[in-house]
């Protein structure tokens, strides 16, 4: 099944970092309060467990938006029209962007694709963190069924078996104040799927981007 994507790029003289992710998804969800969809919350503040369709992301510095399927349409109408963003208590007004659309393919093939992932990864949460510690997690199974919520979330049924084998590099990484265990690496898969797109927690701030090697 082929998913639409529509990847926009703000390009500018201003270095961004990981963090900036979630302050840019922070002014849009302020904008667009009433549409769900920028910022996957409910009215009362409540998270409303979904695939995010619009994903907030700093790639090579720069502030990238990616939107998949009906999240595309809405990159693709609304974000275009901002002449300056807000990015914490900073404004930012020269820039320019850069919008590319285009369909990829989301499925379970039989061929192989290895995929190197440019932000850190966020696989482990309360329920797995202690077997994490002790040495019994196997993050290729975790990857698998990360990969499975993708497919669940865009509404593509997986029929065939997910394959995963990757070697993963720890990085610790702070969140909101908070550490958190993150990975950086590559994994080979039987998953064709978009580059850009993310996998695992906090996918809609850029954690878990991947690019096909």
């Amino acid at each position: 099944m082929t998913v639409k994507i529509a990847e926009l790029k703000y390009i500018s003289e201003n270095k961004f970092w990981q963090r900036d992710a979630e302050k840019l998804r922070g002014y849009f969800a302020n904008l667009y309060e009433e549409e769900t969809l920028y910022h996957n919350h409910y009215d009362n503040g409540g998270s409303i467990y979904r695939m995010p369709l619009i994903q907030y992301k700093v790639i090579n510095n720069d502030l990238v938006i990616v939107g998949l399927n009906e999240g595309a349409d809405l990159v693709k109408k609304e974000f275009l029209k901002h002449k300056e963003i807000r990015i914490g208590d900073k404004i930012l007004k020269n820039f320019e962007t850069k919008l590319e659309i285009r369909n990829e393919v989301m499925k379970v093939e039989e061929g192989l694709y290895t995929y190197k992932f440019l932000s850190p990864w966020l696989p482990i949460n309360q329920k797995n963190k202690k077997r994490y510690i002790q040495g019994e997690l196997d993050l290729d199974k975790v990857l698998r069924n990360n990969l499975l919520s993708n497919f669940k979330g865009l509404g593509i049924e997986v029929k065939n078996r997910i394959l995963v084998k990757g070697s993963y590099t720890e990085k610790e990484i702070d969140v909101k104040n908070k550490k958190m265990i993150g990975f950086l690496g590559e994994f080979t898969t039987n998953v064709k799927m978009p580059n850009l797109i993310s996998i695992g927690r906090r996918r809609a701030v850029g954690f878990g981007v991947v690019r096909e090697v």
